[in-house]
């Protein structure tokens, strides 16, 4: 394989990436005036993607996040986090 095939292929794979994070943050990222100020949060939740961020950050799980609001699938607790990660909150 050449250099030029392998950095083709990793493009490829960024760019399936870039679109699973799209994908992730319409299906389950929303922002309302109304709710959180118009902070960015889960669907149909108050739960904004930098507070599930922040829990992870101070050592809770995804698991353990998930299994205090079963009504929501893990999937979504992803997308917050990845939706954090790329709009990290301005100091």
């Amino acid at each position: 394989m050449t250099q030029r095939t392998k950095t083709t292929m990793g493009l490829v794979r960024l760019e399936n990436r870039a679109w699973d994070d799209v994908y992730a943050r319409d299906a389950w990222i929303e922002s309302v005036p109304g709710i959180k100020g118009g902070a960015p949060v889960i669907k149909g939740t108050r739960i904004t993607a930098h507070a599930v961020e922040a829990r992870l950050s101070h050592g809770d799980s995804l698991d353990e996040i998930a299994a205090e609001n079963p009504d929501l699938p893990r999937e979504a607790f992803e997308a917050a986090v990845r939706f954090a990660k790329a709009h990290p909150l301005s100091s």
